[in-house]
């Protein structure tokens, strides 16, 4: 039986440790976008930061497109 390595058991190939990262950046993105969209329901519409916050949001959701790209 052929051993298969995982992410956090350093498999040395190279496309394994891509696809690791691109997991992990996948999951940052994901978290962070629940939490700005916690944010914007939890705050003021009028507050200085909400600009702020909907940027931030777009950001992530093009860097979510471009990680499936």
């Amino acid at each position: 039986m052929g051993r298969r390595g995982g992410c956090l058991q350093g498999s040395g190939s190279p496309n394994a440790n891509i696809r690791c990262m691109k997991i992990f950046k996948l999951l940052h993105v994901v978290v962070a976008q629940a939490f700005y969209k916690w944010a914007m329901r939890e705050i003021n519409p009028m507050h200085p930061d909400v600009p702020r916050i909907m940027l931030r949001q777009q950001e992530l959701s093009e860097k979510y497109r471009r990680i499936w790209a």
